[in-house]
């Protein structure tokens, strides 16, 4: 369980994301579609009964990563919200499958922007790395670093709208995983291009658990980092069917 901090984070998570496969999607009246269907998706998906997913991305040793989403109406009572729930599926060099890892549930408004996607993976080949994005400016973030070996999370960030509201629409809408800090440490970035002025950086430390129940507080503020900072640039991957 979320504490309350992580949900107000979670309130609102946008971005670009192409080659989904979308079953059951809202047509533009909010009638569901009967059957399963493989179209070309908006640049923005909305929250609604809806289930999508990324292409499929392989990295150099092997790993092939999917990063799934569904959402639907979440049935609290006298509410019209909506609750998404993201899955990521690996699969081994040999075919073998490593059990699905859930994360990154939010509940809040119908047909708030949604956009997430694997950005890459590690040079040292055993990491993952998801980026998720909901609601309108400003948005909220969730940030995973997924280890390939064990199947479990290394590290997960939350960061609220108090981070990207201090960020113009145009560079939100650029941020995305650089790569790693020479701690190691998770490294989030924004490019010059579609209206923003210039690419700039932060170093992101976990979120920490705390108390008896050991609920999720959010990180320390992301560090700004100067532009001759060195990063370890991720492995963005390619299709499963290229060689």
């Amino acid at each position: 369980m979320y504490d309350s901090a992580v949900k107000r984070a979670q309130k609102s998570l946008a971005a670009i994301l192409v080659g989904f496969v979308v079953c059951c999607a809202n047509t533009d009246n909010g009638a569901a579609l009967m059957a399963p269907m493989q179209r070309p998706v908006p640049l923005v998906i909305t929250c609604g009964v809806l289930d999508a997913q990324t292409a499929a991305v392989r990295s150099s040793v092997g790993f092939t990563a999917v990063l799934k989403m569904h959402s639907e109406d979440d049935h609290g009572k006298n509410t019209h919200l909506c609750a998404a729930q993201y899955s990521l599926q690996m699969i081994r060099p040999d075919g073998s499958s490593i059990p699905t890892f859930d994360f990154g549930y939010s509940d809040a408004d119908w047909a708030r922007p949604l956009v997430f996607r694997v950005e890459g993976f590690s040079p040292d080949r055993h990491r993952a790395f998801v980026f998720i994005s909901e609601g309108s400016y400003p948005e909220a973030l969730d940030i995973l670093e997924y280890d390939m070996s064990s199947g479990a999370a290394s590290k997960e960030i939350f960061l609220d709208q108090h981070f990207t509201r201090g960020l113009s629409p145009e560079c939100t809408a650029t941020l995305h995983i650089v790569g790693t800090s020479s701690a190691g440490r998770i490294v989030l970035g924004t490019s010059a291009k579609d209206g923003c002025t210039r690419a700039e950086s932060w170093e992101l430390r976990p979120n920490k658990t705390t108390g008896r129940t050991g609920g999720t507080v959010l990180p320390e503020y992301p560090t700004h980092l100067s532009s001759g900072t060195g990063i370890t640039k991720l492995e963005a991957g390619v299709p499963p069917e290229q060689p």
